[in-house]
C-alpha cells in the first residue's frame, strides 16, 4: 500500500489517495486506488492562535512561504518557534503548528535529514493533540515519507543522521534540543535498518540527555521514551542475541522509578 500525493517544492499539499502497488514484472507496476472506510475520529482541535497573526517573524515566513521561497521563508519560522517555545509549552497546539512548517521548511530547502528528526518529533505529538487525522497530522506524515523518499531508505537515511549528528556534536553544546531530535532519529533510522542495538544506544542517550536538559515531564522527552520503548518491542520481538543486553539496559531505563508513565 502507498500514499500518493501532489507536491510543491517537496512538501506535499494534498493526497490523492492510497493505492495498491501490483508488480507487473521488472521495474513496472499497476496502481489499484483503495476506498477509504469511515474511521472514528475525535473531535477537531483548532491551531489558529491570535498570538500567531501578532507575530511578524510569523507573519514574515507565512509571506514568503505563500511566495513559494521556503529557503526566506525558514530562518523566520525557526525565530517565531522560538519565541513561542519561551512563552507556550511544546506540544501547545499553536507551537506543533510552527513546528510543522519549520519541519516543511527543512525539507523543501533540501535539508532530508533535520527535516525528518522535526517530523519524527512533531508527528506524535499531532496525534496527541489533533487526532491521527487532523490535516496537521496528514501533512506530517506525508512530509516525512517525501523526505525518506528523497533520501533513498533506511541505510542511506542512517548514514544522512549519523554525519548530521556528528555535526551537531561538534558544534553545539551538549543536550542541545537539535541534538537530541537529530540523535533520536539516527536511533528510529537504525531500528529501521534493523541494527537494534544501536537503535537503543541511540535512543537511550536522547532519553537520558532529554530527562536532564527537558525534564522528565516535557513532550519531547515523552517521545523519546515511546520511541525507545517501541524499539524494545520491536527487539525483544525480531532482535538476535546479541541486541539482548541492550534491551535490558533499556528496560532497565525505562523502568526507572523516576520516569513518570505515558501511552
Amino acid at each position: 500500500m502507498r500514499t500518493l500525493y501532489r507536491t510543491l517544492l517537496w512538501v506535499p499539499l494534498a493526497r490523492s489517495g492510497q493505492f495498491r502497488i501490483i508488480p507487473t514484472g521488472g521495474r513496472t507496476y499497476v496502481a489499484r486506488k483503495v476506498i477509504d472506510r469511515p474511521t472514528e475520529s475525535r473531535e477537531p482541535v483548532s491551531a489558529a492562535d491570535p498570538g500567531l497573526a501578532a507575530d511578524p517573524s510569523y507573519r514574515q515566513a507565512e509571506s514568503y512561504w505563500e511566495a513559494k521561497e521556503p529557503g526566506q521563508a525558514l530562518p523566520f519560522y525557526q525565530a517565531a518557534l522560538e519565541r513561542r517555545e519561551t512563552e507556550l509549552p511544546a506540544d501547545d497546539p499553536a507551537t506543533l503548528q510552527i513546528r510543522l512548517r519549520v519541519a516543511q521548511g527543512l525539507l523543501a530547502t533540501g535539508n532530508y535529514g533535520r527535516a525528518i528528526a522535526w517530523f519524527e518529533l512533531v508527528t506524535p505529538q499531532l496525534v496527541r493533540v489533533f487526532g491521527a487525522n487532523h490535516e496537521l497530522t496528514r501533512a506530517a506524515n506525508e512530509g516525512a515519507t517525501g523526505a525518506r523518499l528523497m533520501v533513498g531508505g533506511p541505510r542511506s537515511e542512517a548514514s544522512l543522521l549519523a554525519d548530521i549528528v556528528a555535526v551537531d556534536r561538534a558544534e553545539l553544546p551538549a543536550r542541545d534540543p537539535q541534538l537530541l531530535r537529530d540523535q533520536a532519529a539516527l536511533g528510529r533510522a537504525l531500528l529501521a535498518g534493523g541494527r537494534i542495538a544501536e537503535a537503543i544506544e541511540a535512543l537511550s542517550a536522547a532519553l537520558v540527555d532529554a530527562e536532564d536538559a527537558l525534564g522528565a515531564d516535557h513532550p519531547d522527552t515523552a517521545v523519546y521514551r515511546a520511541a525507545l520503548r517501541d524499539t524494545c518491542q520491536v527487539g525483544a520481538a525480531r532482535g538476535k542475541k546479541r541486541d539482548l543486553p541492550a534491551i535490558e539496559s533499556a528496560r532497565r531505563l525505562l523502568n526507572d522509578e523516576a520516569a513518570p508513565t505515558d501511552t
